[in-house]
């Protein structure tokens, strides 16, 4: 509908003053043309998110974005204090986003918490050659193992909106 005012505009007759009183003011036009460009930018974030190769790590960048672009959105975006009523666990998304960007050794408890139910153990190599390595390689050893202990499967295939969202669309 703002689209529509704005291309129209330019063929109103401001010289008409039954069409001026009902006009805005130039200033707010100005503001008009200005919040536009900002839906824009929302309403491409909104229908990216309906596409079917979208994934956590996607939706939370996007929204990161936004967040940077007009930092007031955090408060329906965001993952920041206070976080946004959109985000139903907020320790499953960040977990997600952390493992999706190849960050699973940073996960806090109950971001590894949440991700359980995804959580696939890696087969342990054989620790019987062992007896050759010095004591600060057997922990070395011992370190990378407990890291690589558990991998996530399928984050990649969890759709970032719930639902309740798809409905309205």
């Amino acid at each position: 509908m703002v689209q529509r005012y704005l291309k129209l505009l330019k063929f109103l007759d401001f010289e008409d003053d039954d069409i001026m009183e009902v006009m805005p003011t130039p200033a707010a036009i100005k503001r008009l043309r200005t919040l536009f460009k900002d839906l824009k930018d929302i309403e491409s974030v909104s229908k990216s998110l309906q596409g079917s190769d979208v994934d956590l790590l996607d939706v939370r960048q996007w929204f990161d974005e936004l967040i940077a672009v007009k930092p007031h959105y955090n408060a329906y975006l965001g993952t920041l204090w206070p976080r946004a009523n959109i985000v139903h666990s907020s320790d499953f998304e960040a977990g997600c986003v952390r493992v999706l960007r190849g960050r699973q050794d940073r996960l806090i408890r109950a971001e590894k918490a949440a991700l359980l139910p995804f959580a696939k153990a890696v087969g342990n190599e054989d620790s019987t050659d062992d007896e050759g390595l010095s004591f600060v390689e057997r922990i070395r050893k011992r370190r990378r193992l407990e890291q690589s202990k558990v991998t996530y499967e399928q984050l990649k295939s969890i759709p970032p909106t719930s639902n309740v969202v798809e409905r309205f669309f």
